[in-house]
């Protein structure tokens, strides 16, 4: 039996060993046993805790999850007009601890997977519906209603590309200078939809 109190540690170290072992290897060439070795944990000890590598990836996807939401909530909790809520989700969303080449790796790798995994289609699913709903609602105080939804999907898309284009290493987009792109289109697509008359 773990020690009282260990879990929560061994769990954290097991998950960063996951998305390490991710980066560097795939997902399909990563192992229990692999990911026990970088995290100095055996593998039946990643068992006991998280049970088959299919429920360790969920739980990973989750952390993940949680870990932007946290930002997305930190950064709302110091915003205060519909355009500060707005980058302050945009910027949680290039949140340095999160975006990183190995998670973005491991991002990627885990949507691969989504549709053969019911737990984490739903776990991601409630993530972008939450992080659209976000969106919607600063966008609905700066720009005709009839441009919400566009202007939504217009973001959604854009920072997918930008975590898409980072994860590359031989892109211009890197981690650094994401954010001041998104940051800048942001502004630049709310004054435009703000200038088009309802409906059109």
């Amino acid at each position: 039996m773990p020690k009282v109190g260990m879990q929560p540690v061994r769990q954290k170290q097991i998950i960063a060993a996951a998305i390490d072992t991710i980066h560097e290897l795939g997902i399909e060439q990563s192992s229990i046993r692999q990911i026990g070795m970088r995290a100095g944990i055996s593998p039946s000890l990643i068992t006991h805790y998280f049970g088959s590598r299919d429920e360790l990836y969920t739980l990973v996807l989750r952390h993940l999850n949680r870990e932007l939401s946290r930002a997305t909530v930190e950064g709302l909790r110091q915003a205060n007009t519909p355009m500060e809520r707005l980058l302050a989700i945009a910027a949680a969303q290039f949140d340095p601890a999160q975006f990183q080449p190995a998670v973005a790796s491991t991002w990627f790798a885990l949507w691969a997977g989504l549709s053969g995994n019911a737990e984490m289609m739903r776990f991601q699913t409630i993530y972008e519906r939450r992080l659209a709903s976000n969106i919607a609602h600063c966008l609905r105080a700066l720009v005709p209603a009839k441009q919400v939804e566009f202007g939504v999907n217009c973001l959604l898309a854009m920072i997918d590309g930008l975590w898409v284009k980072a994860a590359q290493p031989t892109s211009r987009i890197t981690t650094t200078n994401a954010f001041p792109i998104f940051r800048d289109y942001v502004v630049q697509l709310v004054a435009q939809l703000s200038r088009r008359e309802d409906g059109k």
